[in-house]
């Protein structure tokens, strides 16, 4: 897949991203890329399935949540 077919579907799925001032030709480029969470106000309980997604996609272990 290229990047820009990548980038594309990301942006599809609400990312947005960060580019760093570089260069062309200067090497890779490390994008930070950034999605949304549907969070609601602070005291509303939140999907288990919200949580699920987001701990997974950032890598976070679960069972250390907060209850």
């Amino acid at each position: 897949m290229q990047s820009a077919t990548f980038r594309k579907w990301l942006s599809e799925q609400g990312c947005r991203f960060d580019l760093p001032e570089q260069e062309r030709g200067e090497g890779f480029v490390t994008v930070t890329v950034h999605r949304e969470a549907p969070l609601s106000g602070s005291h509303k309980d939140l999907d288990p399935r919200d949580v699920r997604r987001v701990c997974e996609e950032l890598g976070l272990d679960r069972p250390k949540l907060p209850v």
